[in-house]
């Protein structure tokens, strides 16, 4: 069928279409005939050998179903196709040999093709009919061996046993060689790696080969299509019929081909003779001190790189770790285009040995009865001693606060036994263990000993609270404060901390211990660690705050965040709240709040910065717009939305030393003042004051006087009210804090000498809770205001002395001279607040001063805090948004959890326990964090590690299920309402950006493995970037036995 147009100049062009079918009599003739295509037949191809060689010769043997018959063998290579080879199959032959070299490039595996085309005689009962079209294919895989690229790796060790003893020193030879020749490899590169096969055995893992990576087995990669099994089979009747009816329709088409050819252009009619065929295709498959055990360090040993000397040996000096184990060893070795896999294992254990299971943490005013197993691995028996030491942890004897006690026992040769040591907690902080035992001194036969120190955390009450307040000395010389000795506390925890400085950066370090200490580790909250802490890195090299660790562990903490992030990169640069999966995608806002991290980084100069990371970061701002208009969900988002994300975009790109002025103003031109909000304006200031030339002075103007318009001040403080809607809330994060951290940076910028400058920052200053804001966004984005301001206000040279008394005790006195963001800090401990003073003349104890005084030039910054856990650890039931339900569930038994008449529950030691939460809320709600802390004598079962469950797995997977009542919580998954999942030692976690109103459920297992009393703290919800919206359980009580 042909189609012809002409437009008005009359040009004309023509369309064809060879597929037209017309219904009627012929298909309904054609249904009663018997229609058969040529089959193809299939040929044997019998190797000689089953693994090859290089350069050995392959013979053939090809097995063909019909003769005679012409054919080829094709050779194919991962899709390389070599020369092929013609053979031929006589009369009256069923076979024939091919024989070839093997090539060295089809290592490890090729694929043999056959094709052989010929005929045979017509199954029909017509005398002297022509013979039928024949083809038969056929295809073997032949493998060829890797040893050319093969090296033997050969592990020894120095000493003749493969047992040792912890601490001690490993002497390691690893011999390389050729695996042709056995000649040892010179300059061979040698990683050595010593791993507790334990840590192995929790997934499976095995190292494989690196000759399986480099020379993978390859797939056919031919697909093969052929005319003849598509020919028909037909008697000779029907030939001579089928022969009428093609001349009858050959005849009909040479008319209308001629009709066409009169119609259409000369130059189209060099192109319509084209002839279209189709062909099939086929598929393809394809006295003796004893030594304290306290370094237990699941990797013994990794070192990436070592050479090998002349006679093709390098040899490696290890210290063990403390652990009693079986380690696995495993060296890698190449050589330019050679690789090689060693392998050993040996045992580290001592004749007498302790292995205590304490729980991994503890909650302060937990009972646990720890378990300490000691084993006899001689043929002797023995009377042993053991015994326990313990620092902020007692004993429950009939002594008081006794930390120390032993055991005297006769252990039988190749037994064991278990001794408990029931312990309660102290104070918070941390717990040390000393575990040991000994054999008594005889001179009949050596002694022999073990010993443990390991360490738990002891966590801070739930019912702690903290207060601080914050002031300055200047003009005035003497400063009186105040304080409230509080009521019905725990002596042994907290204390009053006066911290005195010449700058007040260290009067934000309560906002970096937030960021630091923030329990869940969502993108947006590990980029706002990373940028807060950058803010004010100068200030924590010089601040020693008990709260955070050494700035090296600080800096390897802030190095893995870093690493986590890179991880969770998508393709077109953007970023994830928890991951980079394909069935998830990249956020807008976090893809720019990382890039906005990034470029303090790579300011501040602190970490390496991967530029593969960085770059495309940069590259997904520059298509922010487009990068947005991609996902579907977003056409729900308003303008304000929208436009702000651009203008943070533009300022992040400002960060990184890119002139974005022309691009702000055009963005400020395009959407005037209703479509962007404040914080998209302080945004797009900072943008447009990278314009060198000044350019753009007149719409910073306009900017400016808009902003002094909504702004509301008083006479000290200064703050900007404004809102999104709900999208913002939920894409943008907003709050009013940081609004007004944004404006202060950018009016920092334009105008550093406002007083509106001043009234932000002190207004900022007034909206902290206990030294901090009260999320990550705010602290984040008020650090780095904040840091800009003091570095621009603090101008007078610090030169005086700090003296502190608390009444009329001196505490001490500390000088600062010169710039310094030296901080000086006095602890006064709860028990001494509590406790009258012998100076103090009044009979008022329920008061105490803090007396200040500063001598000499400059600005004095305190802070004053107060920490302490009230004596009642009970937490009641609240719901600020949040109702939240917890139960426990026995799998197994009914009888292994029970709740008695005190509403203490009982479990039963060694047992599966599953835990639901219910969760309800009433309104929409965003960024939500449901987390349950667990009671020290249990742990969380993850199913993702083997050997963790046996059996009833249906009931021991973390899920979560919503009622069925309300649909649509989740669009974009099917398996349930949470996002993403975690379990940690002391808690579960379960996360989701988005929660409609209803009731939602979350189960999880765990074990009870430790025997005792333990506090079960609340379960918790709250929406992380408004925690004021939050609810918990109430606290309860287990007993483990």
């Amino acid at each position: 069928m042909s189609y012809s147009v002409k437009d008005e100049q009359g040009r004309l062009a023509m369309s064809f279409y060879d597929n037209f079918y017309v219904s009627g009599g012929y298909e309904k003739e054609i249904e009663t005939q018997k229609v058969d295509y040529v089959p193809t037949d299939t040929i044997t191809i019998v190797p000689n050998a089953k693994n090859y060689q290089p350069d050995d010769t392959c013979e053939l043997l090809i097995l063909a179903p019909f003769s005679p018959a012409n054919g080829l063998v094709i050779f194919d290579c991962d899709g390389q196709v070599s020369q092929p080879i013609q053979l031929q199959i006589e009369l009256g032959k069923n076979s024939t040999t091919v024989e070839f070299k093997i090539s060295k490039d089809w290592i490890p595996n090729f694929t043999v093709h056959a094709e052989l085309t010929g005929s045979i005689p017509r199954e029909t009962e017509v005398i002297d009919s022509p013979h039928r079209p024949a083809i038969a294919t056929g295809s073997v895989t032949l493998e060829v061996s890797r040893d050319i690229y093969k090296l033997n790796v050969l592990i020894n060790t120095k000493e003749t046993n493969k047992i040792y003893t912890p601490s001690s020193i490993i002497h390691i030879d690893v011999d390389v060689t050729q695996h042709v020749d056995n000649l040892p490899v010179d300059k061979a590169e040698v990683c050595l790696i010593v791993v507790d096969e334990a840590i192995l055995s929790l997934t499976g893992h095995k190292l494989d080969s690196p000759l399986d990576i480099f020379y993978p087995n390859r797939s056919e990669n031919i697909t093969q299509y052929h005319d003849r099994n598509r020919c028909l089979l037909f008697n000779m009747q029907d030939i001579e019929k089928f022969r009428k009816d093609m001349q009858q329709r050959q005849s009909l088409f040479d008319h209308i081909e001629l009709c066409c050819l009169q119609s259409m252009p000369e130059c189209m009619r060099m192109t319509c003779s084209a002839s279209f065929g189709y062909g099939g295709f086929s598929d393809s498959n394809a006295e003796q001190k004893i030594a304290v055990r306290s370094n237990f360090n699941p990797l013994a040993c990794w070192i990436p790189s070592s050479m090998t000397n002349s006679s093709g040996r390098v040899s490696f000096e290890i210290k063990l770790p403390d652990n009693l184990t079986r380690y696995r060893v495993w060296t890698l070795a190449t050589n330019d285009k050679q690789y090689g896999l060693g392998e050993m294992s040996f045992t580290v254990q001592l004749p007498i040995m302790i292995r205590p299971s304490p729980p991994r943490f503890l909650n302060y005013g937990d009972t646990a009865h720890i378990s300490v197993v000691l084993q006899n691995q001689t043929d002797l028996s023995f009377l042993l001693h053991a015994g326990l030491r313990a620092t902020n942890a007692k004993l429950l004897t009939s002594q008081t606060n006794q930390q120390a006690v032993g055991y005297s026992i006769v252990l039988q040769p190749s037994k064991r036994t278990a001794l408990t040591f029931p312990l309660s907690t102290i104070h918070s902080g941390t717990a040390r263990f000393q575990f040991i035992v000994s054999t008594v001194k005889n001179e009949t036969c050596a002694q022999f000993g073990d010993a443990i120190e390991l360490s738990l955390p002891i966590f801070t009450p739930a019912t702690s609270e903290a207060f601080a307040t914050y002031g300055d000395i200047c003009e005035e010389e003497v400063v009186l404060q105040p304080v409230e000795t509080p009521k019905n506390v725990i002596p042994q925890f907290g204390e009053l901390s006066i911290t005195t400085s010449s700058t007040a950066l260290a009067s934000l370090t309560d906002a970096i211990i937030l960021l630091y200490t923030y329990p869940y580790e969502c993108t947006e909250q590990l980029s706002s660690r990373l940028l807060g802490i950058q803010a004010l890195w100068d200030v924590l090299q010089a601040f020693h705050c008990k709260d955070l660790p050494d700035v090296s562990v600080l800096k390897t903490k802030l190095e893995s965040d870093l690493n986590t992030l890179k991880g969770r990169q998508y393709s077109n640069g953007g970023f994830g709240y928890w991951t980079n999966r394909n069935d998830s995608y990249a956020d807008p806002y976090m893809s720019v709040h990382v890039a906005h991290c990034l470029a303090v980084l790579v300011n501040k100069k602190v970490f390496d910065v991967n530029n593969s990371m960085l770059n495309n970061s940069l590259k997904y701002l520059e298509n922010i717009e487009s990068e947005i208009n991609q996902l579907s969900h977003t056409k729900y988002w308003s303008d304000l939305t929208r436009f702000s994300l651009i203008s943070y975009a533009l300022y992040v790109r400002a960060k990184h030393l890119q002139n974005v002025a022309d691009k702000a103003s055009q963005l400020f031109q395009r959407s005037g003042f209703d479509k962007l909000s404040l914080e998209a304006l302080g945004w797009l200031l900072v943008a447009l004051s990278t314009d060198k030339n000044n350019n753009k002075d007149q719409i910073i103007e306009i900017i400016y006087k808009h902003l002094k318009g909504k702004v509301s001040e008083t006479s000290e403080t200064a703050n900007f009210i404004t809102s999104y809607g709900d999208d913002g809330q939920s894409v943008m994060l907003h709050s009013n804090q940081r609004t007004d951290a944004i404006l202060l940076e950018a009016l920092l910028y334009i105008d550093p000498n406002s007083t509106l400058c001043t009234k932000l920052c002190k207004g900022l200053q007034a909206h902290k809770v206990k030294g901090a804001w009260k999320s990550t966004q705010e602290n984040c984005f008020v650090l780095i205001a904040l840091d800009k301001y003091f570095h621009i206000k603090e101008k007078d040279t610090p030169d005086f002395v700090a003296n502190i008394w608390l009444d009329n005790d001196y505490c001490g006195q500390h000088q600062y001279k010169g710039r310094t963001t030296n901080t000086h800090t006095v602890n006064i401990p709860m028990k001494v607040i509590l406790s009258p003073s012998p100076s103090d003349t009044s009979n008022n104890n329920n008061k105490k001063n803090i007396i200040m005084h500063k001598d000499g030039n400059g600005r004095l910054y305190y802070r004053i805090a107060l920490n302490y856990a009230p004596s009642n650890l009970q937490l009641n039931a609240v719901n600020y948004g949040f109702k939240i339900e917890r139960t426990y569930v026995a799998i197994n038994d009914s009888l292994h959890v029970q709740k008695q008449s005190d509403s203490t529950w009982k479990f039963k030691l060694g047992e599966k326990i599953k835990v639901i939460l219910t969760m309800t809320t009433t309104q929409r709600r965003y960024h939500i964090a449901l987390v349950d802390y667990l009671p020290a004598g249990c742990e969380p079962l993850n199913t993702q590690l083997k050997g963790t469950l046996t059996g009833d797995t249906q009931s021991s997977v973390t899920r979560s299920n919503r009622n069925l009542y309300y649909c649509g919580c989740r669009p974009y998954s099917t398996i349930g309402w949470t996002e993403h999942e975690n379990l940690r030692d002391e808690r579960a976690e379960a996360f989701r950006s988005l929660l409609w109103p209803g009731v939602y459920e979350w189960t999880y297992v765990m074990r009870a493995t430790c025997a005792g009393t333990f506090i079960i703290p609340p379960a918790k919800a709250e929406e992380m970037y408004s925690p004021e919206n939050f609810g918990r359980c109430g606290t309860e009580k287990v007993i483990i036995e």
